[in-house]
């Protein structure tokens, strides 16, 4: 059985940039996730740091490169700001976003189980505008679940969308030539939410 991945060795209390880390919010199979503050102003933020035994690993930091980079290139209001990217002194990968206060559809859906129909529609409708958003810079998620759709309350809506994690997203250019890819055949996503392409592991 293989070792579980070792957590990045960045401490409560430790300062990383400009920002004082303050509490870890979680963990995945990929990163850790720490909040941070600004010592003189006060902003919180969320950092995003990856394992240590995998920023090794050439695909696995191109991903991280790439869901920074694809979300910058984005600059929609439903997708997560990133602010900030970098290592550090002990070569940790890491990047800073926007700190969410709110929960994951997920979440909502076992504690609702059934969401009302104008608000599951307001929900789909401001995803469907981060993909439209996502897909006219030629950026593809691949990783859409309802763990990786966030709600919080703004602008007077307690549903409003911020799509997270793309760090399996797919960056084309202009006439489908693929600029970050897996390899092919590789499948990679969540089973119950993937395309039919997706599945059969298809470039394109």
């Amino acid at each position: 059985m293989a070792s579980p991945a070792s957590s990045p060795s960045i401490a409560v209390g430790q300062t990383i940039g400009n920002y004082t880390i303050t509490a870890k919010l979680g963990e995945g199979g990929m990163g850790v996730v720490y909040l941070a503050e600004h010592p003189v102003i006060g902003r919180k933020v969320a950092m995003k740091a990856i394992h240590p035994e995998l920023s090794r690993n050439p695909e696995v930091v191109s991903r991280f490169v790439t869901e920074a980079k694809a979300v910058n290139q984005i600059g929609n209001e439903h997708i997560v700001d990133i602010h900030d990217f970098g290592t550090t002194p002990e070569g940790d990968f890491y990047f800073i976003m926007e700190f969410l206060q709110g929960e994951a559809l997920a979440d909502r859906l076992a504690r609702e189980s059934v969401i009302e129909p104008g608000r599951a529609l307001g929900i789909a409708a401001q995803v469907a505008d981060a993909l439209a958003a996502s897909h006219a810079h030629g950026i593809i998620h691949r990783d859409l679940k309802p763990e990786n759709i966030f709600l919080i309350a703004k602008g007077g809506s307690k549903d409003f969308v911020k799509v997270l994690d793309f760090g399996l997203a797919k960056l084309t250019l202009g006439d489908d030539k693929v600029s970050h890819k897996t390899r092919t055949g590789s499948v990679m996503g969540p089973p119950y939410y993937m395309s039919p392409e997706q599945c059969e592991g298809r470039p394109n």
